[in-house]
């Protein structure tokens, strides 16, 4: 079982963001983005799916991505994009702005550790964090595969993804396994994979602690990717943040 993004959960990843119905982070880090000046790091990008776009809008981004797979994939799909094959807590350098988008930060351990050293190299803050409310109200079955979504393949045939999830809410942990299943046009199995992420939560409250502790004020708060803001229920929430010594 792999823990990083790697084989189908890599070659496969902008497929199912495609499927998806939610709406894109794209516009708010360009807004984000628009308003400041400096250099710019992006932790966690991936297949460049959003760093491209911010690179051709004439941004000064440069891409962090520890999947070798995931940051070959960037490179062939936005070659004027420049990433970095790295981990970020081995990473030194210093930037006006430092954006993760898309709840990779909720990988992290540890994590006012790494708030904190990230108040140390950047001015700014684009932080974007989920709240798991389905697995919580048991919406979701824990310990159980059930199915997440499919998608047609380039290559015909379709690519299946079931999820099994196990939470502790009490310290913010959530445990999630990805099965990929390929199938082929007759509806055969061809290959399966499986993954797994360790990710953390946060309640408002301990959220906000921990960004006090860790050295950051809230600028600006969007909730539901700007497309709920009336809603009792926040399931994404994205916050501007500006360290405190500065």
């Amino acid at each position: 079982m792999n823990s990083g993004y790697e084989g189908f959960e890599a070659s496969w990843h902008d497929f199912f963001w495609d499927a998806e119905e939610a709406p894109s982070e794209l516009p708010l880090i360009k807004k984000f983005l628009e308003a400041r000046k400096g250099s710019f790091l992006y932790i966690g990008s991936g297949s460049g799916r959003l760093l491209g776009p911010l690179v051709a809008a004439g941004h000064d981004v440069l891409g962090l991505e520890c999947s070798p797979e995931m940051a070959k994939l960037s490179r062939e799909n936005f070659p004027d994009a420049k990433v970095l094959e790295e981990e970020w807590q081995k990473h030194e350098g210093e930037y006006s702005v430092i954006v993760i988008p898309a709840f990779t930060f909720q990988l992290f351990s540890d994590p006012q550790k790494q708030l904190t050293r990230l108040s140390e190299q950047a001015d700014s803050l684009y932080l974007t964090l989920f709240f798991p409310w389905a697995e919580i109200a048991g919406d979701l079955p824990q310990n159980e595969w059930y199915f997440d979504r499919d998608v047609v393949l380039p290559t015909g045939g379709t690519g299946e993804l079931e999820t099994q999830h196990k939470i502790k809410e009490e310290v913010g942990s959530l445990v999630r396994k990805h099965r990929y299943t390929m199938k082929n046009a007759s509806g055969n199995v061809v290959r399966r994979e499986e993954t797994v992420q360790r990710l953390r939560f946060f309640t408002d409250a301990a959220l906000k602690n921990l960004l006090k502790k860790s050295g950051w004020n809230i600028e600006n708060e969007i909730k539901n990717l700007g497309e709920g803001d009336n809603d009792e229920l926040v399931y994404v929430t994205t916050l501007h943040l500006i360290a405190v010594s500065n």
